[in-house]
């Protein structure tokens, strides 16, 4: 799946790490005088979106020399994009859609295997904002915290959907969702279909809380839509967890 990122004022990417050893200091970073763009806003498919680091704090944009630096990271997750770093080889490694499926030990027939970068992707659907967090503010339910997700914004009485592909030959599946909203006593209703809008699963979920899901999936099936619906006038935020949520071939 390709995907297209349009940022004003030429942005360029940027991404924090962790720290390094003093050889690697000493041999491949430069000191820089740089300043921090608190006036850069985002949007993000049409609505306001704010970078964040893993802990949930507000990652704020550097400008220096006429270029803008966004953390990669927040970036990349936010638009459906797997990045892993290699501290040993202080590598980056971007993957999209398109190639995070990567070769991998077929499963035994009627095995599970959990929800990886080996076996989901994200699917671009809409307008809808989604993507996938691993945000750890984002990702905490009740005493539970979770690690990834797919995650949709600005779910209200209208409706708003996440999509994503699962691997070929997939029979079963278990779809750990997810909800919270500003509203304490909020409930969102949800269907899980396929793309020909026939429906696997619904439910109802409650505002911090999560719902099991097990589905038979038709043959050939790859790609599912997952439609939330929320209280009036809120902005709340539906998940498909990753943790807890298995294939089956």
């Amino acid at each position: 799946m390709k995907k297209k990122m349009l940022l004003t004022a030429s942005l360029g990417l940027a991404f924090v790490l962790g720290t390094v050893t003093a050889t690697q200091a000493a041999s491949t970073l430069e000191k820089i005088q740089a300043n921090l763009n608190h006036g850069l806003t985002f949007l993000l498919n049409g609505e306001a979106w704010t970078p964040k680091d893993a802990n949930g704090a507000k990652a704020t944009p550097i400008s220096y020399k006429g270029t803008t630096y966004v953390p990669l990271r927040a970036v990349a997750e936010a638009t459906g994009a797997e990045v892993k770093f290699d501290g040993a080889k202080q590598q980056i490694t971007i993957s999209t859609g398109s190639n995070q499926a990567e070769a991998e030990t077929p499963n035994k027939q009627g095995e599970r295997a959990p929800f990886s970068v080996n076996n989901v992707s994200h699917l671009k659907w809409s307008y809808f904002a989604s993507g996938i967090t691993r945000n750890k503010a984002d990702l905490l339910f009740g005493e539970t915290q979770y690690e990834t997700a797919f995650i949709v914004n600005e779910v209200n009485s209208a409706g708003q959907g996440v999509a994503f592909k699962v691997k070929e030959g997939t029979k079963r599946m278990g779809v750990l969702v997810g909800f919270k909203s500003p509203k304490s006593d909020g409930t969102a209703t949800y269907s899980i279909a396929d793309k020909d809008g026939q429906a696997l699963a619904t439910g109802q979920v409650g505002n911090g809380k999560v719902v099991n899901n097990e589905l038979v999936l038709p043959a050939g099936t790859t790609e599912l839509y997952v439609t939330f619906k929320g209280p009036a006038g809120e902005k709340s935020t539906g998940y498909i967890l990753w943790d807890e949520s298995w294939l089956e071939n």
